[in-house]
């Protein structure tokens, strides 16, 4: 039993920062679990939760599998100084053919049991059977070898983020497999999403 999950960061100068890719990757999993979702309805109460913010939200959207919608909203502080995160190698390889590693939804169990295991970082980087990089815990993954910044693949196993898809779209970045040696000798690691954007990490183990 889970729900389609969505999170999307509100700014006071644009409003839902690419609430269209998020609608778009949501319309994706619905049709994929045969859920209904009345779209108007979802823009309609994002619209209204958003009415009287004034600073930057993180907005959480839920769809249950009757097409249920729950909204909830965090404020944001300004951001402190970016500290660069602590990053550690999943000590167990994901299945590349997961299908909930392909859609956002509540069912955590992988990402959650990576940082059970390894609970003093500040993410986990995820890979699959192949000894291939996959995504972070709560992130997509861009690697930078040289002046060459890369994202994995889906097809490793891994979320379409909606902000990666953003960086692809606009060719800041560009797809390629990484390997976990290969991820030892990068030049930088960061982790992406839509609502933090660009981390800078640091693998620590």
């Amino acid at each position: 039993n889970f729900e389609l999950l969505e999170t999307i960061l509100w700014e006071p100068a644009g409003g839902y920062f690419l609430l269209a890719e998020h609608l778009h990757r949501l319309a994706e999993s619905a049709r994929y679990f045969s859920i209904p979702v009345d779209y108007n309805h979802l823009r309609h109460e994002l619209e209204l939760l958003a009415a009287p913010f004034d600073r930057p939200h993180r907005v959480r959207t839920l769809i249950a599998s009757n097409g249920d919608i729950t909204t909830q909203a965090i404020p944001l502080d300004s951001p402190p100084a970016q500290k660069r995160w602590r990053v550690a190698i999943a000590r167990q390889s994901v299945n590349a053919n997961d299908i909930f590693l392909f859609h956002k939804t509540t069912h955590r169990r992988v990402y959650n049991t990576a940082r059970e295991a390894q609970p003093d970082y500040d993410d986990v980087i995820l890979w699959n059977e192949q000894g291939q990089v996959t995504e972070a815990t709560i992130a997509n993954i861009v690697v930078q070898f040289g002046n060459d910044l890369v994202t994995p693949p889906i097809n490793c196993g891994l979320l379409a983020g909606t902000y990666r898809a953003h960086l692809l779209a606009r060719q800041a970045i560009r797809e390629r497999v990484i390997t976990i040696e290969e991820l030892k000798r990068s030049d930088r690691i960061y982790l992406i999403n839509s609502v933090r954007k660009w981390i800078e990490a640091e693998l620590v183990a």
